[in-house]
C-alpha cells in the first residue's frame, strides 16, 4: 500500500505524456494542411466537384466513378491534368502584396477575378479566387475572399482556371496515324469515291491506270491525324441537325493489323462561317470553320495528278 500513491502519480504522468504527445501530433497534422496562404491542401482524390466562375460565366466539374465530367462529356484529361498540377503549386506560393491598391492591377477585383471553389458531395471545402495570369513569370496571383495577402505561384499555360466549359472538353474530333490508314472513302450525295493503299501505292476506286497525287494524300492524312474542333454547339444548336442528311461523310480505314479502329466523320454546313462536325457515336457536336472544313472535304479530282 505504501506504493500506492506512487503508482498513482506515475499514472497520471503517463496518460498526460501520452495526451501532450497527441496533442502535438494533431496541431502539426492540422499546420501541414495549409500552406502560407491559408489554403487548405486540396486532395484531389477526396474531392468531387469543382465550380471555376467569373461575372459572365462558369465551369462546374464533377466525379463520377473516378471519371471527371463537364456536362455530358468526360472532361479532356490534359487539361484536367495541367489544372492539378496548378492546385498542387499552390502549396509553394510566395506572398507578393499585401497592399489592396495593387490588387486591380493584377485581376483581383470584381469585374476580372475567377472564383474557384472545391467540394466534397455538398460541402464546400475551399475556395479562393485568381486573378491574371503573368505569361512574363508563368505566374497566378490568389488570394482568399477575406484576406488582404495575395500570394503568386507557378502556373506553366493561360487559362489553367477557365470559366469558358468550352476549355474543358475533349477537342479532338480525329487522330488517326498517317501510317495505318489502309483506304479512305468520301460520301458526298453527289458524289462517292475511295482512294486504296495497295502494294504499288494509293488507288483511286481500284484503278491502277490512274495517277494518284501522293502528296495530297499525305496533306489529308496530316490533317486527320489531329483535326481539332473550333468549337462545342450546345443542346439547342445541336438539336435540329440531322446527320442522316449531312453534306460529307469521310470514312478512315485502318490497316488489318492497326491498333486504330474505322472513324467516320459527318460533316454539315449550319451557317456562312460554321460546319458542324459528328465523329462516329460520341455524343459530342463540334464546329470547325469553313477554311478547315476545305482542308477535308476534297473530291475525286483533288487527288489526281495532273500532267
Amino acid at each position: 500500500m505504501k506504493n500506492k500513491p506512487t503508482f498513482i502519480l506515475l499514472s497520471i504522468f503517463i496518460i498526460l505524456s501520452i495526451v501532450i504527445a497527441g496533442v502535438k501530433i494533431l496541431v502539426s497534422n492540422t499546420n501541414n494542411l495549409y500552406d502560407d496562404s491559408g489554403i487548405i491542401f486540396i486532395d484531389q482524390e477526396i474531392i468531387d466537384r469543382i465550380t471555376i466562375s467569373n461575372k459572365a460565366q462558369s465551369s462546374q466539374l464533377y466525379k463520377v466513378n473516378n471519371s471527371w465530367r463537364i456536362g455530358k462529356q468526360q472532361v479532356f484529361e490534359p487539361k484536367l491534368a495541367l489544372f492539378w498540377n496548378a492546385v498542387n503549386n499552390i502549396q509553394k506560393s510566395e506572398l507578393v502584396s499585401v497592399n489592396p491598391k495593387n490588387f486591380n492591377r493584377i485581376g483581383l477585383n470584381e469585374n476580372e477575378s475567377t472564383l474557384v471553389q472545391f467540394f466534397l458531395e455538398s460541402t464546400l471545402q475551399e475556395e479562393f479566387i485568381v486573378g491574371k495570369w503573368e505569361p512574363e513569370t508563368k505566374t497566378c496571383f490568389i488570394k482568399k475572399i477575406n484576406l488582404d495577402q495575395v500570394f503568386g505561384f507557378t502556373c506553366p499555360y493561360p487559362d489553367i482556371f477557365a470559366t469558358n466549359p468550352d476549355m474543358w472538353r475533349n477537342p479532338i474530333i480525329s487522330n488517326f496515324p498517317p501510317d495505318e490508314l489502309a483506304a479512305i472513302r468520301f460520301s458526298y450525295p453527289s458524289e462517292q469515291f475511295e482512294l486504296n493503299l495497295t502494294e504499288t501505292g494509293w488507288q483511286l476506286d481500284n484503278q491502277d491506270n490512274i495517277n494518284i497525287d501522293s502528296y495530297k494524300i499525305a496533306r489529308f492524312a496530316n490533317t486527320t491525324q489531329l483535326l481539332l474542333a473550333d468549337g462545342f454547339l450546345n443542346d439547342e444548336e445541336s438539336k435540329d441537325i440531322d446527320f442522316n442528311q449531312s453534306d460529307a461523310l469521310i470514312t478512315l480505314i485502318p490497316k488489318s493489323k492497326a491498333p486504330s479502329t474505322i472513324t467516320r466523320i459527318r460533316l454539315k454546313q449550319i451557317d456562312e462561317n460554321r460546319v458542324a462536325v459528328k465523329s462516329g457515336n460520341i455524343p459530342i457536336i463540334y464546329y470547325i470553320s469553313i477554311p478547315k472544313a476545305r482542308e477535308i472535304l476534297l473530291g475525286k479530282n483533288d487527288f489526281i495528278l495532273q500532267e
